[in-house]
């Protein structure tokens, strides 16, 4: 297009050919959004045709470039159409697709043998990698899980274990091998009682088993929730904690002595300490530079000044 021209332009420059033609005329219709400017495809139908030459395997490539589809029932139907009239079926075929109930369509709705739709491969291959991400292990990571859970389970089956031993693990504190086993045990009872439920089995006994390792790993609600009320009362137990778990990391050096009480307490108070009882102190420097700002030297003179 032309800069300064309206949207209700009448020519527009073929981007093959290079020439300006007629828009309506000479140019194919479109309803891609990569047209909505003119409602035209980019160029003109004789550069489309000669490009094509009344080769269906080009015309595709060609209608994949200009976002307009290949459907297989309008082409046999043109195809019919022009059996006995002796017409271009390629150029017929285009005039179809401007038809008011085609104009709307693109190249994801193409039909032919081979093609899929984007929309079909973000949904559709993106469901399968997840599905394939999930029911898949190496054999490592398999010779693992068997060892820690045993032998006799699916992948799936060892997938959701890990994963719920993890979820537990992240969540609570486990820190000795007792409390390992027990986590382990309540996944193994977990997984058993989803089994027996869709089997449709009663999971009383099961339930009754899983109640006791929770009261015995103190992971019950009402144990957790008395637990978080006494490490709330005990600053010192939430301090502990957070050292353990997530260690306070070392501040930026332009915060580490904003006051300047490290300096004062280096200076003033290790400094004389460290000189009165013969100590090595490695603020010694800083505490003789200090020292000279308070300082009073004694001037040095000669008899003969006075």
């Amino acid at each position: 297009m032309k800069e300064g021209e309206s949207m209700a332009q009448t020519r527009m420059i073929c981007t093959c050919c290079g020439k300006e033609k007629e828009l309506k005329r000479d140019y194919y219709s479109s309803h891609s959004p990569f047209h909505k400017s003119t409602g035209r495809m980019h160029i003109c139908k004789v550069c489309f045709l000669e490009y094509v030459d009344e080769d269906t395997d080009k015309l595709k490539i060609a209608l994949r470039m200009v976002d307009r589809p290949f459907s297989q029932e309008i082409f046999k139907s043109t195809q019919d159409e022009i059996e006995s009239t002796g017409k271009s079926l390629i150029g017929s075929y285009m005039k179809n697709l401007g038809l008011r109930q085609n104009r709307s369509l693109t190249w994801d709705d193409s039909d032919f043998e081979g093609h899929t739709s984007s929309e079909k491969i973000s949904h559709n291959d993106m469901y399968k990698e997840a599905e394939n991400e999930m029911t898949s292990v190496n054999k490592e990571d398999l010779k693992y899980l068997m060892s820690f859970w045993g032998k006799g389970f699916d992948i799936e089956d060892y997938i959701w274990l890990q994963t719920e031993y993890e979820d537990f693990t992240n969540r609570y504190e486990c820190d000795s091998k007792g409390m390992e086993l027990l986590i382990k045990q309540i996944c193994l009872t977990q997984l058993d009682i989803e089994k027996r439920r869709i089997a449709g089995e009663k999971v009383d006994q099961q339930l009754k088993t899983l109640q006791d390792l929770l009261g015995s790993s103190n992971l019950k609600p009402v144990q957790e929730t008395g637990a978080n009320a006494v490490e709330q009362e005990s600053f010192g137990t939430l301090i502990k904690k957070f050292e353990k778990e997530k260690p306070i990391p070392k501040p930026d050096p332009g915060w580490l002595d904003v006051d300047g009480i490290g300096k004062y307490i280096r200076s003033f108070f290790l400094g004389p300490m460290s000189k009165a009882v013969g100590a090595e102190n490695k603020y010694q420097d800083e505490y003789e530079e200090e020292l000279k700002k308070f300082t009073v030297d004694q001037d040095t003179f000669d008899e003969g000044d006075y």
